[in-house]
């Protein structure tokens, strides 16, 4: 099966000034009108040198095993009982990766090279907005294909998230054609562009989405947890 290649369409990518300012540790009422600006400037930089685009594919060989052990075309991922449950009833399995290209990582590097570190900072978080909103584009899409089906899908999980490993990364990428969208996984399971995520969304009939999967994650001090 071949990947369905994205790209992302510029209206539906999303960052949310106020997610920014609240990952800065700045709430909307205690955020001064320069860091406001700072972070709307670099919103409006980081999407006009954005590239972000992003693939899936479906896998129906797969099988769980032991409660915590996910088989797709006979290689084994050790997601975790979170995930497994999150995952067991479903029937096929859509496999993705998405990025928000090289530009926003470049622009942190050089802000950083120049001492500029807050708003370095600033950048990286909104090129993660960037490449989740990408992910949130593909996610919708997966979930139009599988009603068209009678089926329904579940959160998308990554290796490294819910105790799954990142070092897991480099089996996902063996069933995702060589470089997807122009990622390229580094030995150490590191992903290039940086900006870049890669995971699994079920797809069955009886699947459940949770609309707060921060409540499953033992991460409690997560910087991105929501609750």
């Amino acid at each position: 099966m071949e990947v369905e290649l994205l790209k992302g369409d510029p209206r539906l990518i999303r960052v949310d000034e106020d997610v920014i300012l609240q990952l800065l540790e700045r709430s909307e009422n205690q955020a001064d009108q320069y860091t406001r600006s700072l972070v709307n400037e670099y919103i409006a930089r980081c999407l006009d040198i954005a590239e972000p685009k992003g693939g899936f594919l479906w896998r129906n060989n797969i099988s769980f095993r032991s409660g915590r052990e996910l088989l797709i075309d006979g290689i084994r991922f050790r997601i975790g009982k979170i995930i497994t449950g999150q995952m067991n009833d479903a029937v096929t399995i859509a496999l993705f990766a998405a990025t928000a290209g090289p530009g926003p990582e470049s622009l942190a590097r050089e802000l950083m090279d120049r001492g500029s570190y807050l708003e370095a900072y600033v950048v990286d978080l909104i090129g993660t907005a960037i490449v989740e909103s990408m992910a949130d584009q593909i996610h919708r899409t997966v979930e139009e294909r599988a009603a068209n089906l009678g089926m329904k899908v579940t959160n998308r999980y990554s290796p490294g998230y819910c105790s799954w490993k990142v070092d897991e990364q480099q089996k996902l990428f063996l069933l995702i054609p060589a470089e997807p969208c122009g990622i390229v996984l580094s030995e150490s399971s590191l992903m290039t562009p940086i900006k870049s995520v890669s995971g699994i969304i079920g797809i069955g009939h009886g699947v459940i989405f949770n609309e707060n999967p921060c409540e499953l994650c033992p991460l409690k001090n997560c910087a991105f947890r929501k609750t």
